[in-house]
Formats: structure tokens, sequence, C-alpha cells
């Protein structure tokens, strides 16, 4: 009998990967709370070279995340998600000594491409590890849920590094950072090593399966757009409370911790939904409309003032934290299911160029077209979600109704 994955049932090999996430997500989180006040304050770098160098590394990165899906392939996720997570700690320690804006953005490149490989591969090896669709859903969950939450405890751990503010400080950060990084090799490296999948028969006319059929790109592209809840969040929902509404600016904090506690409690029990494909389809209409109404809610928080704005601006992060999970958890199962097993890491690392892209491209939509429009753009946004949630549900269906029968996965256990 299969063991079911919640918090309090793991399998071993589960409680090492979510281990493993809680540890590097805690570096993550101390990085991310001293990094700026490093590179600005002992390296000498501007606030604007800083970003620029993240977003051109994002952008080169973009082909990393390709290679190591065809490496996790090859050589298997296990080996190759490992050295991803001791590749980035070393970066990480590399960041303590540099010295100038051309030491930097080589190790911003290596590190965000390590970075930009790691999730696709942990999914391959989830899947490979956990055969049945409701377990690896929830495990995968159960992930986001640890990382959020180290996230947060390594941002509030780099107040201290913040508050020394010496280079000695910073410097034992980073390999504080380093250490939780080698620490996740280490447990994922303990997971049992997962059988190859064996090579499946194709239908005549198939063709070659080393790149993604029509379905698997068309998916990929619409999840460009249901994962802006990661943009909306981070670039429109502050400048859009504190330029168009007259809410008071401590929202803006507000609004992000009511983000990060609804995504803790709601992304475990949601993810138990995604547990068949035809459920998982219709969760990206799920998403897509929650997603609507968040860009609604946002349009009319600008048009009203006081408490009424301030409920609206409630309303919307509920809605977009709604979507991000349904739509997360349904992804997450669908990107895995319409993959073959034996080229299931190339096809998740293509699947995650829309999380990537939406990352170097999104702030650049947000602000140029969604907010420079106002409420039109706001309303524009939810007709847009609405479309794409409808069109991902088709999409993934009739990829699955195209698999050959050997690489259909059974629905229901």
């Amino acid at each position: 009998m299969r063991r079911p994955v919640g918090l309090r049932e793991l399998s071993a090999e589960g409680r090492r990967l979510a281990l493993a996430a809680l540890v590097q997500s805690l570096g993550i989180g101390l990085f991310t709370a001293s990094s700026i006040a490093w590179f600005t304050r002992h390296v000498g770098l501007s606030a604007n070279q800083v970003a620029t160098g993240l977003a051109v590394a994002g952008a080169a990165a973009l082909a990393g995340s390709l290679l190591a899906g065809v490496l996790a392939d090859r050589h298997g996720a296990r080996q190759v998600l490992a050295t991803v997570y001791a590749g980035r700690g070393l970066c990480f320690l590399a960041f303590a000594f540099v010295t100038d804006l051309w030491q930097y953005l080589l190790v911003t490149l290596f590190s965000v491409a390590f970075d930009r490989a790691g999730p696709p591969v942990l999914q391959a090896l989830v899947a490979a590890a956990l055969p049945e669709q409701r377990d690896r859903s929830r495990l995968l969950g159960l992930v986001n849920v640890v990382r959020n939450i180290g996230l947060g405890l390594g941002a509030m751990a780099g107040g201290v590094t913040l508050t020394l503010d010496t280079v000695e400080a910073y410097r034992i950060t980073m390999v504080l950072i380093t250490a939780a990084f080698l620490g996740g090799a280490v447990l994922v490296l303990r997971v049992p090593a997962p059988a190859r999948p064996a090579a499946v028969a194709h239908r005549p006319g198939d063709g070659p399966r080393a790149l993604p059929d029509r379905h698997y790109l068309a998916l990929t592209g619409l999840n460009f757009l249901l994962s802006f809840f990661d943009v909306l969040l981070l670039v429109a929902m502050p400048v859009w409370v504190l330029d168009h509404t007259s809410a008071p600016h401590a929202m803006v904090s507000v609004l992000y911790a009511l983000n990060t506690v609804l995504v803790v409690v709601a992304q475990l029990p949601v993810s138990r939904l995604a547990d068949e494909v035809r459920r998982s389809s219709r969760m990206l209409l799920w998403g897509g409309a929650a997603m609507a109404v968040c860009s609604l809610c946002f349009a009319a928080a600008g048009a009203v003032h006081g408490g009424a704005s301030i409920a609206l601006l409630v309303l919307a992060i509920v809605a977009l934290s709604v979507g991000e999970v349904v739509s997360t958890s349904a992804t997450w199962n669908l990107s895995i299911v319409l993959a073959p097993p034996q080229a299931r890491g190339r096809y998740l690392a293509v699947f995650g160029l829309g999380l990537a892209g939406q990352r170097v491209l999104g702030p650049v939509v947000v602000t140029g077209l969604l907010l420079g429009s106002g409420a039109v753009g706001w309303i524009g946004a939810a007709a847009v979600f609405v479309l794409t949630g409808a069109a991902a549900e088709r999409v993934a269906l009739a990829g699955h109704a195209r698999l050959p029968s050997g690489e259909t996965e059974l629905t229901r256990p």
C-alpha cells in the first residue's frame, strides 16, 4: 500500500527533500535580507548595478536550466540537483570576496544559473522517487510551504547581520549560507537513486521526442501568464498601493505578510486536489479566474477611499494567493504527467522557462503596460487571466489525450 505524503507521514525520501528545501531556503532568506547592504555599503556597487546584474544574469541563465534538464535525463536528477545546490553554495561563498563590478557580474551569472536550474530538476527527482501523482503533488506542496517558512526565518535572521553591519558579519553570513546549501546537497544525495525509466515506444508519426510537443510548449507559454502572481505581488502591488490608492503605506507590508501566511496555510491542502489530470486541468481555469478577481479588486481599490480601499486590497491579495496555490499545484502535476519519463528532465526544464521568463519580462510588462494604463490595465489583465486559464485547461486535456498509452500514468490509484 502506498504511503500518503503529509506533514506527519512522509517517506524517508520526502523528509530529506523537504528538509533540504528548508535548509537552502534559510540560506536564501539570509542572502535576500543582507545582500543589498553588502554590495552597496561594503563592495561599493550602486543599487542600479546590483539590479542590472541580476536582470542580465536572469536572461542568460535560461539556457542553464535547459542544460540541467538534459544532464538530469542522462545522469540522474539526484546527482544534478546535489550539484546545483553545492554550486550555488560556493557562489555565495565567492560573493563574500568580490571587490568590483565584474567579479560581481561573473559570480551572479553562475549563482542565478544554478538557481534557475534547481526547480525543474527537483520536480524530476520527486517524479522519479514518487510515482503516484497524489503523493508527489503533496510533497511538492509541502516543499513550497517549508521554503516559504525558511525564507521568512532566514530574512529575520539577516536582521542581525544588518544591525552589526561589518565586513566580518557579512562574510560570516555568506559562510553560513554556503553551509546551508552544502547541507542541502548532502541531504539530496541521501535520497536513494530512483530507477531509470525504460524507453517507451512512440506511435508512428510522433517524431523525435528530444523537444516537447506543441501541447507542452503551448502549456509552457500559458503558464508564463498564469505565473504572473509573482510579479503582481512584488512589483505591481506596492506601486499601486503607494501611488494609486488612499491606503496607508504600511499596507504594503501587511499585504506581503498576508500572502505569505495564506500560501503557507493553503498550499498543502490545495495540492491534495491535484491528484489526477482532469482535476488538475480544471484547476488552471480556477487559478486564472482567481487572478482575474485579484485584478478587478486592485482596479476598484484605486477608485474608492478609506476602509473600502483597504478592504479591496485585502481581497485582491486573498484572490492572488488563491490563484498562486491553485495554479502552482496544478502545473506541478501536469508538467510531470505530460512529460515522457525518459525525457522528463528536458521537458520540465522547458516548462520552467515560463516562470523564469516571467521573472525576466514580468516587471517590464507590469510597469510598461499594466500600471501605465491605470484601472483599464487591471481590467485588461483580468480578461487575459480568464482566457489564459480556459485555454490552459483545454491544452492540458488535449496534451494528455495524445500521450501514447505507455507514457500515460494512472489518473486514479
